[in-house]
């Protein structure tokens, strides 16, 4: 008999759990006592996930096949997370983003400050994809105008964090958006669009209760100084107008007419190059390396700095090897029965449930954010484990990704040892304990969402025939 054909063993619960926690172990203690990246402690767990699958007969080559028949299906998301680099560079350089930001701070007024926080955090994150680059850039700039106006800093972060994580839970540019889309196997403006049903609903309530409660400081004296300094800035090294904003509407058009995700990020960078040229006076080599490293310039002003110095393909490079390493990790979990092992006693009490596996879902999510300290390693263990149970009672994987995105994605600030928590308190400079009530989009969403789930209210199910097509699709997959 060949090695090849040497039977292969199940893993027993109790198995299944120690591989399953040592990888969250060695991931979380890696990141939270050396600062480690989790891209590296994610390639150091192969070294626990090849002699576990050893363990259970497969060789070291049948290893490699399980997890790469799986990696290659982060293919897509990668091509995306790196025509995204492409598109911030060129976005700046034609002075999109700057023209974002500088609308957001001119229509500022105190009565309306948290409000408008709010929104140019929202618009911020959106275009940039990034929460934490949110929080670096506007969100800085916004604290200290509310400091100056009197506006407790607990509420203003609370602003700030709602703004910057709806953009980063929202935008087609974000990491954590395609994580989830790509790990549940979602299409991802389809995941985009379903997600609308509960982050719309909470943005609208989170408008209503920051202009309420902004009514407060109306009558507070506005510091406009350090307004005036950044749109000064921003004005004196772009061109603010409509032109500068055509590629986000070129970009919003192809994304609505269903045209291919990586064709119009492309497209949109196409048009922020040719006005780059045309407007900016940039050259076409500089755009170029731009593309590769990041738009670069000296401002003179930290924050104008902060905000413009970023993009490229290579400041996508980490998160792209993170998606291809999740994928081969969970492919060689989930095909060697581990995560089927570990999910059979949640399967059996969870039943014909669907309130049972919709709160099942979230307990998950927030363990796993509490335990690993990060939103990312959340997105993954939830995505492959859950992914199974929500095949058998016929919902579609955009109803995963987004309930992955309600809860990882927003309950990250929440939880005070958080890694984004702790980011948020150390940039905005407040206690985790004082902005925590505050981030009502971070509240509201997840009880919107469960509520969906409970009533089944935009839970999007398979249909017969796509159940059929999926099996035989799966019947296709070469068995090792």
């Amino acid at each position: 008999m060949g090695k090849n054909n040497i039977e292969k063993r199940k893993p027993t619960f109790k198995f299944a759990v120690l591989v399953i926690a040592s990888i969250i172990c060695l991931t979380t203690f890696g990141m939270l006592v050396f600062n480690a990246s989790i891209t590296t402690m994610f390639l150091l767990s192969w070294l626990i996930v090849v002699p576990a699958a050893m363990k259970l007969g497969y060789t070291n080559s049948e290893i490699e096949e399980l997890g790469f028949s799986v990696g290659k299906d982060s293919f897509q998301s990668n091509l995306i997370i790196l025509s995204v680099g492409v598109l911030i560079a060129t976005w700046i350089s034609a002075g999109t983003i700057p023209a974002i930001v500088y609308g957001g701070l001119k229509v500022i007024t105190p009565k309306y400050f948290l409000l408008t926080t709010l929104i140019v955090c929202s618009l911020t994150s959106l275009a940039t994809g990034t929460s934490w680059g949110t929080l670096g850039t506007s969100g800085i700039a916004l604290m200290s105008i509310g400091t100056s106006m009197g506006v407790p800093g607990g509420l203003t972060a609370g602003a700030i964090i709602s703004g910057a994580f709806f953009g980063d839970k929202m935008s087609p540019l974000s990491d954590s958006t395609n994580l989830a889309a790509a790990i549940c196997k979602t299409n991802l403006m389809t995941h985009v669009k379903h997600m609308m049903f509960t982050t719309v609903p909470s943005y609208i309530i989170c408008i209503v209760l920051y202009t309420v409660i902004g009514f407060k400081y109306a009558d507070n004296i506005l510091d406009y100084n350090q307004i005036n300094e950044v749109m000064t800035t921003l004005n004196a090294n772009f061109h603010i107008g409509f032109v500068a904003i055509t590629p986000i509407i070129l970009l919003l058009a192809l994304l609505l007419l269903q045209k291919p995700p990586i064709i119009s990020i492309l497209w949109s960078s196409m048009l922020a190059t040719v006005i780059s040229v045309a407007q900016e006076g940039e050259k076409i080599g500089d755009l170029l390396n731009y593309m590769l490293n990041g738009f670069s310039i000296d401002t003179g002003l930290v924050y104008a700095d902060k905000l413009l110095n970023r993009g490229g393909i290579m400041s996508m490079a980490e998160t792209v090897l993170l998606v291809l390493i999740v994928f081969v990790i969970a492919g060689v979990l989930q095909k060697a029965g581990f995560l089927e092992v570990l999910l059979q006693p949640m399967i059996e009490r969870i039943g014909n449930s669907r309130t049972k596996l919709v709160g099942s879902t979230f307990i998950a999510s927030y363990c796993a954010n509490a335990l690993s300290s990060s939103m990312l390693f959340t997105a993954v263990f939830v995505g492959t484990a859950m992914s199974p149970l929500f095949k058998e009672f016929k919902l579609k994987p955009e109803n995963l990704s987004r309930m992955i995105e309600d809860t990882s994605t927003l309950g990250a600030p929440l939880i005070p040892w958080n890694s984004n928590a702790i980011f948020c308190s150390q940039t905005l400079g407040v206690s985790p304990f004082e902005f925590i009530p505050y981030c009502f989009l971070n509240w509201i969403t997840p009880i919107i969402s469960f509520t969906y789930g409970v009533t089944g209210f935009s839970m999007k199910t398979y249909t017969e025939e796509e159940l059929k097509q999926i099996e035989k699709n799966d019947k296709a997959e070469p068995v090792i």
